[in-house]
């Protein structure tokens, strides 16, 4: 007996043996293109990531080794006369910001060592000059370590003797980082240890 069946339909019998329709085949295909695109785009970008952090490493590793900690922090812009356009000179923070998101993987090892320098920098190299000078080019900025900042400023005008400006800044951080207890917690010890020293 012989089954007429309409062009293109496939044979029951064919689909019975385990072997899959043209249809699903060409589907699994378009999926594992879709992910080796995705996956050769995604090493790609990692590259590009990669490289650039590790030349923003090598500026910020040459400025904290001259002693510049503010440009080793920051990073900094400079004319080049040959090309006659500002280069930016990366800091830790820049490489820090290139691996910040989460689904940013793997991260290098190099940016433990970016971090562990942004809070050596802050709470052992800052002078009062560095301190205010990056309070002042970040205000009104989004910057993570502005309020770490600050409160370090109050600090070293403490140990300069400038108690006044220094009890300013510790009433000013709960206004100005509300979301940040750590930093309103130190705040509040500080002005209470002024308080009881008055």
């Amino acid at each position: 007996m012989t089954v007429n069946l309409a062009p293109g339909t496939t044979p029951p019998a064919a689909v019975a043996g385990g072997r899959r329709p043209a249809g699903w085949r060409r589907f699994f295909l378009l999926v594992g293109i879709v992910a080796l695109l995705f996956a050769a785009t995604y090493a790609l970008a990692w590259l590009d990531a990669g490289r650039l952090s590790a030349a923003y490493l090598q500026d910020a590793e040459a400025s904290y080794t001259t002693g510049n900690y503010l440009e080793a922090l920051a990073g900094y812009e400079e004319f080049d006369a040959a090309r006659n356009e500002f280069v930016v000179h990366g800091g830790y923070l820049q490489v820090e910001q290139i691996w910040k998101h989460p689904r940013a993987w793997p991260v290098p090892d190099s940016v433990a060592h970016a971090k562990a320098r942004i809070g050596e920098i802050i709470n052992e190299r800052f002078t009062v000059a560095d301190a205010e000078q990056f309070v002042q080019e970040n205000i009104g900025r989004t910057n993570p370590y502005l309020g770490d900042v600050y409160l370090r400023l109050g600090e070293l005008y403490e140990e300069e003797g400038d108690s006044r400006s220094a009890e300013d800044i510790y009433r000013e951080i709960e206004e100005l980082f509300p979301n940040r207890p750590d930093l309103i917690a130190r705040a509040q010890a500080h002005l209470a240890r002024l308080e009881q020293q008055e």
